[in-house]
């Protein structure tokens, strides 16, 4: 009985539905409970979401960490969400990425992979200065990192085109 509670609880209410995010999309705009998107508008944002476990995150990480290290934050700002691994987990990584330039995020149950579509990782969404989805790349491999990274510095050389409204959803 507690367990259909519960999961009725976590239920979407009658007639919502979700819409896969796409590119041109204003993505939902909470990053677990403090980081808001909005807070980075005019700066181009990469979510890369990833598990410890998983190779081609692992090498993403380290090419990630070395674009924001070469970028003012300024400009770029990358959030490392760490999908689904435990609270046990994510401190040890915390530890052994003490001092990476990454924004390093907890995504234990996966409530944020969830309101980003994510169902594979790696699985990188890219915002443009905009506010709205530039990219979004999903099971790539460790060879297509490089063009990915070519990607994201190339969106910093676009015009910037107007912002996105303020009134946004504020998922």
């Amino acid at each position: 009985m507690a367990l259909l509670l519960v999961v009725s609880m976590l239920a979407a209410p009658p007639g919502y539905t979700h819409q896969k995010l796409k590119v041109g999309d204003i993505p939902p705009q909470r990053l677990g409970w403090s980081t808001k998107l909005s807070d980075y508008r005019g700066k181009i944002v990469v979510i890369s979401f990833w598990a410890s476990w998983c190779p081609p995150c692992r090498k993403e990480m380290g090419m990630l960490d070395r674009l924001q290290r070469a970028a003012s934050r300024d400009k770029l700002v990358i959030f490392a969400v760490n999908w689904r691994e435990s609270g046990n987990v994510f401190s040890h990584i915390e530890r052994a990425l003490r001092g990476s330039a990454l924004t390093l995020i907890s995504d234990q149950n996966g409530i944020i992979g969830s309101e980003y579509d994510v169902d594979a990782i790696p699985h990188m969404v890219i915002v443009g200065r905009d506010g709205r989805v530039a990219a979004i790349h999903v099971g790539y491999t460790e060879n297509e990192i490089p063009a990915l990274i070519q990607e994201i510095n190339s969106l910093w050389l676009q015009a910037p085109v107007s912002a996105a409204p303020q009134h946004a959803a504020s998922n």
